[in-house]
């Protein structure tokens, strides 16, 4: 060891080794902390089962006299009251160095039950000399062989009232495989902070041992109570595994507990108990479900005040005539016929098991099973929608199985049914889908590499019908939306949506401002500009644009909507343009889209309309909205109506769509009066029929685009269905501060 000489510094190196009968395989680790990263004081190092649990230490660079190489080490968080570092699995030997700027800190070694190791696993007031430099060395039998009592090893290093800056570093540990003749133990005795290395608290299902050597545990669960209800090393947690039956005041019913090994086991040993009333008894099978024996001899623990309530179970697989091996052992409670109330429950503790073909167990028969490993992956690919696809996956191993699963790797949630061979048909596929497999065998489970399959979204052409330019695909708004740019270049034009996208045409009116017609969702909508004010493409005189825009009055179509079909009229503005350069000062704007009529048709409802800055006019036909028998989603405003000539002004909805119940309490008209030229009533119903679309016409406030305020006008107008009979409206005013 090099000298290191620094003032008020001291390092430590400890080295703990437990000295085991038989001693297993084992595994390595070391981290000296330069290449690792973490953030905040809780954090995990290294790969299972190398990997530790940091807890209340910083990973950080430090000054030189606290770091054994490097410049990077483990330091205390003076800011936390916990200091330890706890091992995925037991630890047979640790070395690690440790430095203390003023001394008094201790350090404390504990096994999996957290009991503090005998003295030799305690370092009390840590040295402070300038320049001195210790090495302390420990050894000691921290397992009690009398007993199938197994610590399994070092389980946690604490750092109780540390004094200064205690730093730690160059870290190294041994992992105990299994113990002695690889005898699997578990005494079930776990603190909440360990939850995690072990298995749940209260779960009725769970394992123990480690794979391939796994025991898996139904029906019973976790429990806890005094130390005298529990065989156990002095000391240690009161926490057996347990089958009970609790239903208070009635009588108890019979219960099965099954542990299941997952390769045979030679031997397995426990203590078993049976709790309050009459009695339980317990069977063992062989591989193939055969009962090898069965004992009703189960001690009933009748006081807290036993000192050995349990009885010792050792079974043999050669003596029990099974030397293929045990395969599981049922553990039952007898009926209670007597209404007590009390639990009548089997208590099984401090289990060890030897599995047949353990390395070192001495125990004859075959080697177990290895699990699959991945030799080929599913493919992610592109396909067109409509298509079926083929996915195969290969694997080495013996007697191998599979299943097929959608999602993410490792996510069991959603089998595909049926699909348990190598290869997966699918279906004609709509939507992108992520596949995988999952190939197992006796030895275990493999799971493949995720496969991909997109769905190529087929594409939608905007222009159906009529002369338009694309200006612009998925455009980005401020907003959020996406939307595509049609410009109008003759005088109708036919367009559609695309998904999750906003189709917008453009073209200027009557009185020069540009128009935005926008429309998304199903159906289409079809925009024709009156051929007598229809002017061919021009700069727009009133804006800073050098685009060219059609001109002419506009009808617009919606066919095939539905209620996730949106739809909107309005002229750019100051109020609405991202691009405020566009108007030029001191500009006077009509800001306020000319509309001739909007008309919806075969359609089954609409999610909403928005037309409070477009005013409807005409000499001739229909002028106004005419969504007869179509629902409309949300709430309508609409500018003015004015019919002239022989016009018919139009207000016709589907029944019900302006209901308090949808959050609409009526249709509303902002900055109009319905006042008609030509003096006409505004149809407000179909023939034969004296239903509105609305309850109550509001009358409200509002701004052009330009900003300029509308005030709110009270109705001057007469309504009507198409037959012509009179029609009361109730009517409302609104105004908006």
């Amino acid at each position: 060891m090099s000298n290191y000489k620094f003032l008020n510094t001291i390092i430590i190196l400890i080295v703990l080794t437990a000295h085991l009968s038989a001693q297993p395989e084992s595994l390595e680790a070391f981290f000296d902390f330069e290449n690792v990263t973490a953030d905040g004081p809780e954090f995990i190092i290294g790969e299972a089962p190398f990997s530790i649990r940091v807890i209340g230490f910083i990973l950080q660079d430090v000054d030189p006299g606290l770091a054994r190489s490097g410049s990077r080490a483990l330091v205390v968080d003076p800011s936390v009251t916990d200091h330890k570092i706890l091992f995925e699995r037991g630890v047979n030997q640790l070395q690690f160095y440790a430095v203390d700027t003023l001394g008094g800190g201790r350090i404390e070694l504990r096994e999996r039950h957290f009991r503090v190791l005998n003295q030799q696993g305690v370092v009390n007031g840590l040295p402070t000399s300038p320049g001195l430099q210790s090495f302390v060395s420990f050894s000691g039998d921290i397992q009690d062989l009398t007993d199938i009592n197994w610590t399994n090893g070092i389980i946690e290093l604490k750092i109780v009232n540390p004094g200064g800056q205690i730093a730690i570093d160059d870290l190294g540990f041994t992992y105990v495989e299994g113990p002695p003749d690889n005898t699997i133990f578990e005494d079930f005795g776990f603190a909440e902070e360990r939850a995690e290395f072990i298995f749940p608290n209260s779960n009725t299902d769970f394992t123990i041992g480690f794979p391939p050597y796994t025991a898996h545990f139904t029906g019973g669960v976790i429990t806890g109570g005094l130390p005298a209800y529990n065989h156990s090393i002095p000391g240690g947690s009161a926490h057996w595994a347990i089958v009970q039956q609790e239903i208070s005041g009635q009588p108890v019913q019979e219960i099965t507990g099954v542990i299941e090994f997952e390769t045979p086991v030679a031997q397995v040993q426990f203590y078993a108990a049976i709790f309050f009333e009459d009695d339980g008894f317990i069977e063992i099978f062989d591989t193939e479900g055969n009962l090898l024996t069965a004992t009703d001899d189960i001690g009933m623990n009748v006081s807290i005040t036993l000192t050995e309530p349990f009885t010792y179970f050792d079974f043999n697989a050669v003596e029990l005539g099974a030397p293929g091996g045990i395969g599981s052992l049922h553990y039952t409670n007898r009926t209670i016929t007597s209404s007590t109330g009390d639990v009548d429950s089997i208590g099984i503790d401090d289990i060890g098991y030897t599995p047949i073909g353990a390395p070192g167990s001495g125990s004859e028969g075959p080697p177990p099973v290895q699990g699959p490993t991945i030799t080929t992956q599913p493919i992610s690919q592109e396909v067109q929608s409509g298509t079926a696809i083929l996915l195969t996956v290969a694997a080495s191993g013996d007697d191998l199985t599979y299943q097929w699963y959608t999602g993410n790797s490792g996510d069991t949630a959603n089998p595909v049914a049926g699909a348990t061979t190598s290869s997966l048909t699918t279906g004609a596929l709509t939507v992108s889908t992520n596949f995988w497999a999952q190939v197992s065998n006796a030895g275990g489970s493999a799971n493949s590499e995720t496969a991909v399959i997109t769905v190529a979204v087929p594409a939608v052409p905007l222009v159906l019908e009529g002369t338009g330019d694309i200006a612009g695909e998925n455009i980005q708004h401020p907003n959020g939306n996406v939307f595509d740019q049609i410009l109008l270049t003759g005088e109708s034009i036919r367009l559609q949506a695309r998904p999750n996208q906003i189709t917008r045409v453009s073209f200027m009116d009557e009185t020069e401002d540009i128009v935005q017609v926008e429309f998304s969702g199903a159906g289409t909508f079809t925009v024709t500009l009156d051929p007598a004010t229809f002017l061919p493409p021009a700069i727009p005189p009133r804006y800073n644009q050098t685009v060219e825009y059609v001109t002419g009055k506009p009808s617009v179509v919606i066919d095939g909507a539905n209620t996730n079909t949106f739809f909107s009229i309005f002229t750019v503005g100051s109020i609405n343009a991202v691009n405020q350069a566009l108007f030029p000062e001191g500009q006077v704007y009509d800001a306020q889209a000319d509309v001739t009529l909007v008309e919806v048709v075969n359609s089954t409802g609409m999610g909403g309309m928005q037309l409070s800055n477009a005013a409807f006019s005409g000499s001739t036909g229909k002028t106004g909205v005419d969504a007869r028998g179509v629902p409309i989603a949300v709430r309508l405003t609409i500018g003015d109506i004015d019919a002239s000539g022989d016009a018919v002004p139009h207000l016709l909805f589907g029944e019900g769509s302006f209901t308090v119940a949808a959050g609409n309490p009526g249709l509303r008209i902002t900055g109009g009066d319905l006042s008609q030229t030509n003096g006409a009533a505004v149809v407000v119903a179909e023939s034969g029929s004296t239903t509105t679309g609305f309850e109550t016409l509001i009358t409200q406030n509002n701004f052009k685009s330009d900003n300029t305020p509308q005030p709110t006008l009270s109705i001057d107008a007469t309504f009507a269905n198409e037959d012509g009979d009179a029609i009361t409206v109730a009517v409302e005013e609104l105004t908006i501060e």
